[in-house]
């Protein structure tokens, strides 16, 4: 009879903790084939985490073997199990870098982020935090500091950004999940160019105190894993919920808007035709497709406003240190920082409004279906060449993150699940929805994947 392989990260979350709670898997063992598979990437080049604890990490996994073994029920599925937080997030004891050398002599946190002493209450090991573009301001993951990650799906590639470590460590078999940020596809869109699932929460579902904000009033934080139901648990944890697993749900009648504006322009042709196919699969089992244009998104001004909104924000949070320090900060970042300097509080108020307005309207158009679905990202992981050319890589960051952007602005919550065939590069499929769907999300999400699955899809 043939050795049975032991357990690893890349394990879904609810077989690694059914594992425990036998008495089949230490944490210890688990977080220790983590560490080192991680340092091995690390001795390769991988530039896809900024920090790896090693002490720490086995120390909290050793804690959560002897609550075992004393006969503890496990706080929640992710109770001994290792995973990563990007670097934005505040980590009691360590340097919050953001990915930027300007940050590197500030001063330790104090207390962890509410979204880390989540996970840690959870049972949750952190093994390390995850790079990420500087301040969390370029698509593309790109970052000259800590060097830029790897699409792990092919290394010639980029992973996307701003979570790219985040990504990337999850794709490399490092972790079970990794926690990231998104305010305008910092989660989906590494998570579709790795071949990932991704979670953009609603806002205010999730604190982000702690973490080091671009848009405070866009900003959200969410998870990063394998599949949906690895997301549901990370969501679970984070917004303080209890587990409940994700409700069956059949897509026969479930209702999917197809948008046909903004979001299909210029695709590359592999995520057209995955798009095309994974449309045709749902079809098959017996979801309702509507064909529809949602207007505003052909309007400038809501671009405009979210741009209003985003750099007054950004100014408010980081244009005096940007002003003291432009010499430790990437040039392309500096500009970003200071943009906001010349929008009025009046201008900014007005935006507020505006926003809050295009909202409502947007939310009545998405109650029409049970989600609205599109490609993550219009096109397939960029080639690692295409940050040598200026206008290459403007062009590769707004297409990164123009089908992502909306779900921000309107405030909506969206998953990203992939949809490509064997062997292909990954494509993500995004579903979303309003404000406050986030359990209805998942659990269509998680339908939609059983279902690609069945196809070889993903």
């Amino acid at each position: 009879m043939s050795k049975q392989s032991p357990l690893r990260p890349s394990d879904p979350i609810d077989r690694l903790a059914n594992a425990r709670i036998s008495g089949c898997l230490r944490s210890t063992d688990l977080v220790e084939r983590a560490l080192d598979h991680a340092e091995a990437l690390r001795s390769a080049g991988s530039h896809a985490l900024t920090r790896l604890w090693r002490d720490e990490a086995l120390a909290a996994a050793r804690y959560e073997d002897r609550l075992s073994e004393r006969g503890v029920l496990l706080p929640s599925l992710l109770a001994g199990l290792p995973i990563v937080v990007k670097d934005n997030c505040d980590v009691r004891g360590d340097i919050t870098q953001a990915g930027s050398a300007s940050l590197a002599n500030a001063q330790p946190a104090q207390r962890d982020a509410d979204c880390v002493a989540q996970l840690r209450a959870a049972g949750a090991v952190i093994i390390g935090k995850s790079n990420m573009s500087e301040f969390a301001f370029a698509n593309t993951g790109e970052n000259r500091v800590f060097g830029t990650p790897r699409n792990p799906r092919d290394p010639s590639r980029l992973a996307g950004g701003s979570s790219s470590g985040a990504a990337a460590a999850v794709a490399d078999g490092s972790v079970v999940a990794a926690l990231g940020s998104d305010t305008g596809g910092s989660i989906r869109g590494p998570a579709a160019l790795c071949g990932l699932v991704g979670f953009k929460t609603s806002e205010g579902r999730i604190s982000t105190d702690g973490v080091v904000p671009l848009s405070t009033t866009i900003d959200t934080v969410g998870p990063i894993a394998r599949s949906v139901k690895c997301c549901a648990v990370m969501d679970a944890v984070l917004a303080k919920q209890p587990w409940r697993p994700l409700p069956e749900f059949s897509l026969h009648g479930v209702s999917l808007g197809v948008l046909q504006n903004f979001v299909l322009d210029e695709l590359d042709q592999p995520v057209a035709s995955a798009f095309e196919n994974a449309l045709r699969v749902l079809q098959d089992a017996g979801a309702t497709l509507t064909e529809f244009s949602w207007d505003e998104l052909n309007r400038r001004d809501w671009r405009e406003v979210f741009s209003k909104i985003s750099y007054s924000d950004i100014y408010a949070s980081h244009g005096r240190f940007a002003e003291e320090n432009a010499q430790s900060i990437g040039p392309e970042v500096v500009d970003i920082m200071l943009t906001g300097r010349s929008i009025l509080p009046q201008d900014r108020a007005e935006a507020l409004t505006f926003r809050r307005k295009i909202v409502l309207g947007a939310h009545d158009v998405m109650s029409r279906f049970h989600a609205v679905v599109m490609p993550t990202v219009p096109v397939v992981a960029p080639l690692l060449s295409a940050l040598s050319d200026l206008e290459h890589a403007k062009k590769v960051e707004n297409m990164i993150g123009r089908n992502n952007e909306p779900g921000n602005f309107f405030d909506c919550c969206a998953a990203t699940i992939p949809c490509q065939a064997v062997g292909e590069l990954p494509v993500g499929f995004m579903m979303m929805a309003k404000n406050g769907e986030d359990r209805r999300v998942l659990a269509i999400a998680n339908a939609v994947e059983e279902v690609f699955r069945t196809r070889g899809l993903g």
